[in-house]
């Protein structure tokens, strides 16, 4: 893909997802290819996440109907002269063909857990999500989104590179390996901090945001639900829920707190890359429910 609004097709052995994918991009470039982060933004609504609005467009499992519904309501409304009835029943006839066909015993793969390639790992927590009112943790989970699209899109990474997860307050990104790890933690050094002083000038000083923030790196298991498992994301979870990383944020005045795993250090911090000062970053030793781990932790200004 690439450029927003453009999404790579899927290489389809199946006649009758093939011919939906085809009705489904057909239908994204009638409503002028709006954004995946535009869409999202649209659907947030719904639950509905970045990368299974992604996935209906490029991946090879055919979309849940409720996503594809949900799509035929935002691209309809902004394509001249259609509405979203006028979609509903030949696009369900067209998924419905698809789905039937799926179920086929020559099928037999479907279900099968698959393992991604290498990925970093971009894990964001907001700190006493759960105190604030619900009109608050809206506005908090909106936020939260935009900082980690700005922060992304600053180091590069397009929507076809990254994977996002909603834990309500907290943000899951899996990122492809080809994206510069070493552009995203100066990303993370210096535009996220921008960003949350940005946000917080226009707020009272009892409602301002503070965050965490982990980067890790490793493998991760993607389902036929798309649920996300893997020792190496388990780990990057207690970094984040680490008392060492809740205790940081409490010391800091800028309102983030930011550590990244072992590997993340070892493979590119200590190398010494430009806009990220080996030097602030401080060797933290932890035990876990995996043993002892050890983590670096820095603080963006």
């Amino acid at each position: 893909m690439g450029r927003p609004g453009f999404f790579r097709k899927p290489d389809l052995t199946g006649r009758e997802h093939r011919e939906f994918n085809d009705a489904l991009h057909r239908l994204h470039l009638m409503a002028g290819r709006p954004s995946l982060t535009v869409m999202a933004r649209e659907m947030r609504g719904a639950g509905i996440s970045r990368s299974s609005i992604h996935d209906a467009f490029s991946s090879v499992r055919l979309p849940q109907w409720h996503v594809v519904d949900a799509l035929l309501e935002i691209l309809a409304s902004k394509a001249p002269g259609l509405t979203a009835e006028q979609q509903l029943e030949p696009m369900h006839a067209l998924w419905l063909r698809a789905a039937e066909a799926e179920q086929s015993p020559v099928k037999s793969a479907a279900g099968v857990m698959v393992a991604d390639a290498p990925r970093s790992i971009l894990l964001f927590d907001i700190e006493h999500y759960s105190d604030r009112d619900d009109v608050q943790q809206a506005y908090l989970r909106r936020l939260l989104y935009e900082i980690a699209d700005h922060v992304l899109a600053a180091a590069g990474i397009n929507e076809a590179q990254r994977r996002s997860a909603d834990r309500g307050d907290s943000v899951m990104e899996l990122i492809d390996a080809s994206a510069s790890l070493a552009a995203l933690l100066r990303a993370l050094i210096t535009e996220m901090p921008k960003q949350l002083l940005a946000v917080n000038r226009a707020l009272s000083s009892s409602a301002q945001v503070r965050m965490r923030g982990v980067l890790a790196t490793g493998h991760v298991t993607i389902d036929e639900h798309d649920g996300w498992v893997g020792s190496d994301l388990n780990r990057a979870w207690r970094l984040l829920n680490a008392e060492f990383l809740r205790k940081a944020l409490q010391e800091q005045t800028n309102n983030i707190a930011l550590c990244i795993s072992d590997s993340v250090y070892q493979g590119t911090v200590r190398h010494g890359h430009p806009l990220i000062p080996l030097e602030s970053f401080r060797r933290v030793t932890f035990d876990s429910k995996d043993g002892q781990m050890t983590a670096w932790l820095t603080s963006p200004s």
